[in-house]
């Protein structure tokens, strides 16, 4: 009984096999039949596919009332004689699908001793499938959208409801991404501050290239719309936290005429390309910093250890000790000085505590070291009111420095997630 089963079922796919492909066989058919068509529309169609109508109405004048039609194909020349007037020449400006653009940024970091700078090109990285080449033309890259309209978002309820507050009270950490457009710049004297894209009149940024041929292959094509030169400061940063690696940090002032809109950068330095990151919006004349990748003789190693000591029947409060040791090594003949930033949690609410230690709660003993050996800590530090805490570390060649940070998180009974 299992068998004849099974060979039904069997015999059921089969059938739903043959249906199938009997469906794609006549699906294939209908595509072939319709590239046909297309491809006979087009055939005929060729260059007249499109075609421009336009009624032109003008002032009176001595010789008469002069209007007229004037008629010609979209991507050729249009111009007509006016009946008692002169010859004249209209340029049509006309939206077409399947185009768009997207700035790209590169940087090139030159170093020459202790200078250094960045040459800083902005690209337009443009397609298009509009079935007609763009064979050198002036190009001017915009914000508008015309696509979308100037309509008015709709809008919809927002229903504020309470609730009683609960004898547990659950919290959660969280990571806050901190979100900045550039560093701020020196605005010249006299100079009022202005929000880009409100005092433009709404137009927006447009950026003009020089001539260029953009065919009609969907592929991207890149053109310069413009670039600058600037000094840059070079340092070396480490954030343990998110990357075992120390990068080198560029920082510089955008000194182009147009401001820097946001996009993805490529990053080459003497040895070539080594990466991509992305920026921003940054006006003219605003600072800015570039990531370019991991300085190869530094090496950084990060511990977290924690320990906690509940409230007992007397106590209110469950205290959780938290403790950071960043150990650097040098392994290069020339000294580094290095940036080391950690962080140290922001309570939300009163029920929780956040205290850090002072700079030597919490110090590294021989012990604590590979090999026992001792190693120079630094204590110097700084933290500012978002709990970041930065170091400035010395690390002389084929050296070592260490840093450390503890602080304690204080929580009331009854919080429950810390």
């Amino acid at each position: 009984d299992a068998l004849a089963a099974l060979d039904g079922h069997a015999a059921a796919a089969r059938e739903r096999r043959v249906l199938a492909e009997l469906g794609a066989e006549e699906l294939r058919g209908a595509l072939a039949r319709l590239d046909a068509r297309i491809a006979q529309a087009e055939a005929k169609a060729g260059e007249q596919a499109a075609r421009l109508v336009i009624d032109l109405v003008a002032d009176a004048g001595s010789g008469g009332q002069p209007a007229g039609q004037v008629e010609g194909q979209i991507g050729g020349q249009i111009g007509g004689q006016i009946e008692g007037q002169i010859d004249v020449e209209l340029a049509i400006g006309y939206v077409v699908p399947g185009a768009a653009w997207r700035p790209y940024h590169r940087a090139v970091l030159v170093r020459s001793g202790e200078a250094a700078t960045v040459e800083w090109q902005t690209t337009a990285c443009v397609w298009q499938a509009t079935a007609e080449d763009w064979r050198d033309v002036e190009l001017v890259f915009s914000l508008e959208r015309p696509s979308l309209g100037v309509e008015p978002p709709d809008l919809t309820d927002d229903e504020v409801t309470a609730r009683r507050r609960p004898d547990t009270i659950a919290v959660e950490a969280r990571d806050h991404e901190l979100q900045t457009t550039g560093l701020g710049g020196d605005a010249p004297a006299g100079a009022e501050a202005q929000v880009p894209g409100i005092d433009d009149g709404g137009l927006g940024v447009a950026l003009t290239a020089a001539r260029a041929t953009v065919v009609a292959d969907g592929a991207p094509h890149r053109v310069p719309v413009g670039g600058f030169t600037s000094p840059a400061s070079i340092d070396l940063v480490a954030i343990p936290l998110r990357s075992p690696w120390v990068h080198v940090r560029a920082r510089l002032t955008s000194t182009g005429a147009a401001p820097l809109l946001a996009g993805p950068v490529d990053l080459v330095m003497s040895s070539g390309y080594v990466g991509r990151t992305e920026i921003g919006f940054i006006a003219p004349g605003e600072k800015l910093q570039i990531g370019f990748g991991p300085q190869a003789d530094v090496r950084i190693h990060r511990t977290e250890t924690s320990e906690r000591d509940d409230a007992g029947l007397l106590g209110g409060w469950n205290v959780q000790t938290v403790r950071v040791a960043v150990r650097l090594s040098n392994l290069g003949s020339a000294p580094r000085e290095i940036v080391v930033t950690e962080r140290v949690p922001i309570s939300e609410v009163e029920q929780v505590e956040v205290k850090a230690s002072a700079p030597d709660a919490y110090l590294l003993a021989a012990g604590d070291q590979p090999g026992g050996e001792q190693v120079v800590q630094v204590t110097a530090r700084a933290i500012d009111d978002r709990g970041l805490v930065t170091w400035s570390v010395e690390l002389p060649p084929l050296g070592r420095r260490a840093v450390t940070l503890e602080y304690r998180i204080r929580s009331q009974r009854g919080v429950a997630g810390v």
